[in-house]
């Protein structure tokens, strides 16, 4: 959506809101009945501010649109965060809410009523409220004195479309200090976007049951009832919920009776106890006829279809050692009597941590032994853990605004690995971050385009844009840095005293510093002088990260460091001044062979250079710097120090010696390195010789991540043989170590290397890999009955059913297609959706996509990207894609709906584009089309500039190295 804009007054004297952001403050005097017009689409937009007594602080200004009158032609700034916060005059105390959900009968819609007690701090007339997509008719609107329960009369209400303000205009002044209960009605739509109060549906047999659930974060709870939808305005909810008798309701908290509802016998009102405060995005409320289980203690329990009920049997088994686990962490006990944990079949985000109530995606809690691989067990506890985090970090005390994300969602992206290395420390869950998370999100950062951690959002589109990886990944990569420098022991003894200072308050991120410093402090890791914000405020509030460049004085034994911003478009000379980084320094030598000591050894304290005089070190031997890549910051060395790692790599023995997750550092920094232009690819490429002697997972992985990024960039080139046998010399060994038995005593590691291994060499098009896909294939098919017995092992079934779909006949699209129309196991259709993309028949492939666009084949609209994403990926799919997206624009526009669905279809329909036609292509349609969907194409447009600047720059030079070393003349 394009933000819309408002009227600034210069010279205005301002007052602080609670999030601390200033807004322009007038005097009653100037501003009544002042009215400035200005174009909006084929309107006007009028800005008329309401009188109010004294101090403007009811309303920011009402905003209305009318067709008629002429523009004046004034310029309108553009909105900050400051419009979008509503007027600090009224906070809430608590919501009474009562809501009925009518489904096919009553065209899907519900109806309700909320009564908000209210405590005015400042005199005022307005009620402002959030409300969006309802109607909240005005007759039935009252305000009553508390106390004296004297009603007010409503002199009328508005609608301030832009930043879907309500306002109920009061007949009396409400009086600073005094409480109000306003009720208001209201009607809605249980829309299909999975937003707000939604419907969604699942089949049994040729019966369709309906059900209804909510997501509200971050700012969707204005579309099922009038509130104050900022997260810092908490309040306490005591919530009513009619549903069919056929049916259970869930809340946030525990039911405590049923009751009768008036003038309809079919329905039964259930109504939960008080709430504990929270913010509007963490209620939460399902209506639905599933079926549920319960763990010994009664405490957590877990809710699914009746026919997937069994399938949560390990989410009801990890669930409460988890809860366990983080209690003793933060040493604070769950604040809640009962946990609900309930698997929809339609919910657009993998779950949410809605107080009390965690809605998930069915691939996200769903795990059925012998049919789901090992990595769904592995996602299903990962994402369990990461919202059970969040019932502290985020619900018992939460963010002030938005712009904090980071600290809910990082927090919660470090920690799910914590604690599911508790509750399955064979899974090595620790040793995963550097590739899940820390390298991962790296190529994202890496962009102009990127943004700081900590970012300012003013409108509901912006909050929505940075639910990304940055919020995520990269928040966890920095707490997990810090986490290292303050020592496990101060950095929970800081978060303890964090949590239960502001327990059911809200926070920034310098709040959380401020108890980080003084345990650091207390503990003596710093000094009075250093404290976190001045550290983390170079990792929260600037883009980016850093590339450390090593250079050794081979005749003084000296080390300089020196730091600059990392781009993937080297963009030194255009850029301004670089930012500069608070870098902990952690490094080993090949005689000290250290890997494990992670506090820093030195500092970069904002400082462009600094020499290392202590280094003790033989000219022959080499240094390694960020010791399990605990910094997040990449590393460069001079020549010689690269000549001597790569040595050490390629000796059978002394390659050991480099702990996995350094190999992997070198491995990820050196493709990155040459990527960006900072290294020469000769050097990066000579790093890759050692892998085929490398049998541990974790470098492999990152190394396979590399040699995709070459794949996708080298696939369409005449050259590309080359790199393909070069990769299948470097497999050679591990692939027969691996095997293609999936053996049922390995490590979740092993599996995974495995499949790792054996995807790369089925794409490559390797012969045994290929023979023994389809072999496989084959004999599921001819089975008696496929949908029941499946010979294919779980975890080999993606590459397996992909194989076997891209090199075979037409038969197994339709065979595979028919599974999934079959199967009711959501991890099974997720691989089937996936696998059917990986045909070569573009008429297939186009089908396809159209198939994915209606209600009619059972695919999700919230899996719709998965297609859209399996074709791109393909070799011949991703122009297939392309030209599709452009082609049927308005068709996926309307069908999706929501912003967040189409940037997933942007986002992997046009990640692979490298040559200036399709650049080209890809601007006239954004330019028409794509112009209100934030960074996602802003990122997806600079990728596609860096890939043509990557083949101009190194086609050439990758291709000689290639002959050279495959010896090819």
């Amino acid at each position: 959506m394009q933000v819309r804009e408002t009227l600034a007054i210069d010279h205005a004297p301002t007052f602080t809101n609670r999030s601390g952001i200033h807004i322009s403050k007038i005097t009653l005097g100037f501003i009544v009945g002042i009215f400035v017009c200005g174009i909006v689409g084929s309107g006007f937009l009028v800005y008329h501010f309401i009188s109010c007594p004294k101090e403007p602080k009811c309303s920011v200004g009402d905003i209305s649109t009318t067709t008629s009158g002429p523009s004046v032609g004034i310029p309108v700034p553009k909105l900050t965060a400051a419009d979008f916060l509503l007027p600090t005059a009224l906070k809430p105390h608590h919501y009474e809410l009562k809501i009925q959900p009518f489904f096919a009968e009553k065209d899907f819609m519900f109806d309700g009523e909320v009564v908000v007690t209210l405590e005015a701090l400042e005199d005022c007339k307005n009620i402002t409220l959030h409300s969006l997509a309802l109607k909240v008719p005005e007759k039935e609107i009252r305000i009553v004195e508390n106390g004296t329960e004297r009603e007010i009369g409503v002199s009328g209400t508005s609608m301030v479309e832009t930043q879907q303000f309500f306002v109920v205009k009061s007949n009396e002044v409400l009086k600073k200090g005094q409480f109000y209960r306003v009720l208001l009605k209201f009607h809605g739509i249980l829309n299909e976007y999975m937003q707000g109060f939604y419907r969604s549906s699942y089949r049994v047999g040729n019966d369709t049951r309906w059900l209804a659930a909510t997501q509200f974060q971050p700012t969707d709870a204005r579309r099922t009832f009038p509130c104050m939808d900022q997260p810092d305005l908490k309040a306490r909810f005591t919530i009513s919920i009619a549903r069919p008798k056929s049916m259970i309701s869930l809340s946030n908290m525990k039911r405590v009776r049923e009751a009768s509802v008036d003038n309809n016998p079919d329905y039964l009102w259930d109504v939960y106890e008080e709430s504990v405060p929270m913010s509007t995005y963490l209620v939460a409320f399902v209506v639905c006829d599933f079926a549920k289980q319960t763990d010994e203690t009664g405490m957590v329990s877990v809710w699914a279809r009746q026919d997937a009920i069994k399938s949560t049997d390990y989410a009801l088994n990890v669930g409460p050692r988890l809860l366990k686990y983080l209690e003793r962490f933060f040493n604070l006990s769950y604040p809640l009597e009962k946990m609900d944990m309930i698997a929809l079949p339609d919910f657009s985000a993998g779950a949410m941590e809605n107080f009390g109530l965690i809605t998930y995606r069915e691939t996200s809690m769903l795990y059925e032994e012998g049919i789901s691989a090992i990595n769904n067990k592995h996602r299903v506890a990962t994402v369990i853990s990461h919202e059970l985090v969040h019932q502290w970090f985020g619900n018992l005390v939460t963010l002030k605004w938005w712009n904090d994300l980071w600290l809910n969602e990082g927090f919660a992206s470090y920690m799910e690995y914590l604690g599911v290395d508790a509750v399955e420390p064979s899974w090595m869950s620790m040793d995963l971050f550097v590739v899940l998370e820390l390298q991962n999100v790296f190529a994202l950062d890496a962009l102009s385009s990127s943004h700081p951690i900590s970012v300012d959002v003013a409108n509901p589109d912006e909050i929505n844009d940075i639910f990304d990886r940055i919020s995520y990944s990269k928040g966890a990569t920095i707490i997990r840095m810090m986490d290292n420098f303050l020592t496990s022991e101060l950095f929970r003894r800081g978060l303890n005293t964090y949590l239960k200072t502001l327990m059911f308050d809200s926070a920034t991120q310098d709040d959380l510093w401020g108890f980080l410093t003084d345990a650091a402090r207390n503990g003596g890791v710093f000094d009075n002088d250093t404290s976190v914000k001045v550290i983390m405020d170079t990792w929260t509030l600037q883009t980016g990260f850093p590339l450390v460049t090593v250079t050794r004085n081979y005749d003084d034994g000296t080390v300089e460091l020196q730091q600059q911003r990392f781009f993937l478009i080297n963009q030194t000379s255009e850029e301004k001044e670089d930012p500069l980084w608070w870098i902990p320094v952690t490094y080993t030598t090949s005689k000290e062979l250290n890997f494990s000591n992670t506090s820093p050894s030195h500092w970069m304290r904002g400082e462009r250079s600094v020499q290392l005089h202590d280094v003790v070190i033989d000219k022959s031997d080499w240094l390694i710097v960020n010791l399990q890549q605990s910094g997040y910051y990449r590393v460069n060395y001079d020549d010689e120090n690269w000549r001597a790692i790569v040595s050490d790599l390629n000796d059978p023995v002394k390659f050991r010696k480099i702990a996995p997750a350094n190999r992997a550092q070198l491995i990820d920094d050196a493709l990155n390195l040459a990527r960006g232009g900072y290294l020469s690819y000769v050097t990066a490429l000579e790093v890759t010789r050692y892998l085929q002697q490398e049998t541990d997972y974790v470098p492999w992985k990152t190394a396979i991540n590399g040699l995709n990024f070459l794949d996708s960039m080298l696939q369409k080139t005449g050259q590309f043989d080359l790199f393909r046998r070069y990769c299948l010399s470097l497999l050679e060994k591990v692939y027969h170590q691996v095997g293609f038995v999936d053996a049922g005593n390995s490590s979740m590691l092993t599996v995974y290397k495995r499949v790792e291994i054996l995807t790369l060499a089925c794409q490559l098009g390797y012969s045994d890999c290929v023979d023994r896909s389809v072999e496989q294939f084959n004999m599921w098919i001819h089975q008696p009955n496929p949908d029941l017995h499946n010979t294919i092992s779980p975890n080999l079934k993606s590459l397996i059913y992909c194989t076997a779909i891209k090199y075979g006949e037409q038969r197994m699209w339709d065979f595979a297609w028919e599974r999934f129309m079959n199967t009711q196991v959501a991890s099974e259709k997720e691989i089937l959706l996936s696998a059917l993309g990986c045909s070569r028949e573009p008429w297939i492939l186009i089908r396809y996509l159209d198939r994915s666009l209606t209600d009619a084949y059972g695919i999700r609209k919230q899996d719709v990207f998965r297609v859209f994403g399996a074709v791109a990926s393909n070799g011949i799919g991703h122009t297939i894609v392309f030209n599709y997206l452009r082609s049927n624009w308005d068709q996926i526009r309307v069908y999706l709906g929501s912003l967040t669905n189409l940037n997933m279809i942007i986002k992997y329909s046009i990640r692979r584009l490298n040559t200036p036609f399709e650049l080209e292509e890809l601007k006239r349609f954004a330019d028409v089309h794509l112009k209100d969907s934030g960074r996602t194409v802003k990122q997806s447009i600079e990728k596609a500039e860096a890939n043509i600047s990557w083949m101009k720059r190194n086609y050439k030079v990758i291709t000689t190295w290639l002959e050279k070393v495959t010896k090819v003349v």
